[in-house]
Formats: C-alpha cells, sequence, structure tokens
C-alpha cells in the first residue's frame, strides 16, 4: 500500500528529474551556440578574444520575428530622418536620402501589417538570438546573433532583402 510519504518522494523525485534534465538540455544549447559564436565572431573578423561565454539563448517566434525587424526599421527611420534634416543644404543627398526613407518606412508598413493581422504565430522556434561576451584587449565585448533552427546556420537580419515570413510565398 502506498503512503502519503511515499506519493511525496516520488513527486520530489519526478520534480528534480525534469528539472536536470532541462539543465543539460540548455547547456547542450550552450555548447552547440558557442561553436557557432566562434563561426560568427570569425566572420566579424574578432581575433585573440579570451572567455568567450554565451549569456543567453533565446526563441524567436514569427511574431517576436516581425517583432525585432520591426524595431530595427524603427531605429533605422529615425537615423535616416535626423540625416535627412542634416541634409538641408545638399539637395542631391536629401534625395537619396529620402529614397531610403521611403523604403524604410514601406518595409516597416509591410511589418506592422503582418504583426497587427493577427496569423503570425506566437509559438515555436523561427530562430534563435544568442547573446554573449567576449574578453578582449582587458575589455568585456558583448554580441548578439541569430541562428537558424538547425542550432548551425547564421541568420544575417535584413528585413528589405531577406525576410522569413515570406518565404513560403517564393
Amino acid at each position: 500500500m502506498t503512503t502519503p510519504k511515499h506519493i511525496i518522494v516520488v513527486l520530489l523525485a519526478a520534480v528534480l528529474c525534469l528539472s536536470g534534465c532541462q539543465k543539460m538540455q540548455q547547456n547542450r544549447l550552450n555548447r552547440q551556440m558557442k561553436k557557432v559564436a566562434k563561426t560568427y565572431l570569425k566572420q566579424e573578423e574578432v581575433k585573440d578574444y579570451k572567455d568567450l561565454t554565451i549569456t543567453s539563448v533565446d526563441t524567436l517566434t514569427e511574431f517576436g520575428y516581425a517583432k525585432l525587424n520591426s524595431e530595427l526599421l524603427d531605429d533605422m527611420e529615425l537615423y535616416y530622418r535626423e540625416m535627412y534634416c542634416d541634409a538641408s543644404d545638399d539637395t542631391d543627398r536629401r534625395e537619396v536620402i529620402g529614397l531610403y526613407l521611403n523604403e524604410i518606412i514601406r518595409t516597416e508598413a509591410d511589418f506592422e501589417d503582418l504583426i497587427d493581422n493577427g496569423d503570425l504565430k506566437t509559438t515555436g522556434v523561427m530562430l534563435y538570438m544568442v547573446t554573449g561576451n567576449y574578453q578582449k584587449d582587458g575589455q568585456d565585448q558583448q554580441f548578439m546573433f541569430l541562428v537558424n533552427p538547425d542550432k548551425k546556420t547564421l541568420h544575417n537580419l535584413d528585413p528589405f532583402g531577406d525576410n522569413l515570413l515570406y518565404k513560403d510565398e517564393e
């Protein structure tokens, strides 16, 4: 006959096992991403660094991906608006900056429409967003990069050319 004490012991063992398994999975994911981080740093031509550490590995859903692009475009829009105002004496430069601004605003509106229509998934993994740091010349340097779900291939965030939300339409 099972007593309440036995049930508590079994439940406690199950909880400990589950948390241990999750910790092992997180450690394995961090080790995988550390390899990708070395590839990323090499691609960015960062050499002679020490103490490479992965601080977090977050998942990006379709919704999160759209929000990230939208925020990036919003920052770009502010930057180019400032440049546009500063170029008031240079008509040619102002015209080129105006073209950039129009493309940014159009692309940002596309992402906002995707966000607002409610069709984007809020679960699942579209990309991994990895943050970490390393030491170079005695200074801590932070980095962030995106990895495809294969956990091996870097993803270059390009809201103008490689929108993952439109891949099904190609």
